[in-house]
């Protein structure tokens, strides 16, 4: 899970001078552009379009710090998340899909 942490951040870190993917998914179903163009033999027409500059990557560098330490990501682990209302949310909605219309009372039997 670091790594996929990590991934992120240097994928929207990456640019066309400094190619940053070393911690992308790599084959042909990776959701990485990139690696889809590797895989294609490709790669030198690909144009990065979403980067961030180097100064607002460095400021949020800390918070990808703390988002990847391995106390933090353990919690996650197993079907837990860090707040406990993503938690309750996702049983909710488990039990009460958005897709489907429900009405109150399906609605109330979910929540209770």
């Amino acid at each position: 899970m670091r790594k996929a942490v990590w991934a992120v951040y240097f994928h929207i870190r990456s640019s066309d001078e400094e190619p940053l993917h070393s911690f992308c998914p790599v084959g042909p179903n990776s959701w990485c552009k990139y690696q889809n163009q590797v895989v294609e033999g490709s790669v030198e027409t690909f144009r990065h379009s979403n980067k961030l500059p180097v100064a607002v990557m460095d400021a949020i560098k800390a918070v990808f710090n703390d988002l990847s330490q391995p106390k933090l990501l353990q919690k996650c682990l197993g079907g837990k998340t860090q707040n406990n209302n993503e938690s309750i949310n996702s049983l909710i909605w488990e039990l009460c899909p958005k897709t489907l219309g429900c009405g109150r009372k399906i609605v109330d039997i979910s929540t209770n």
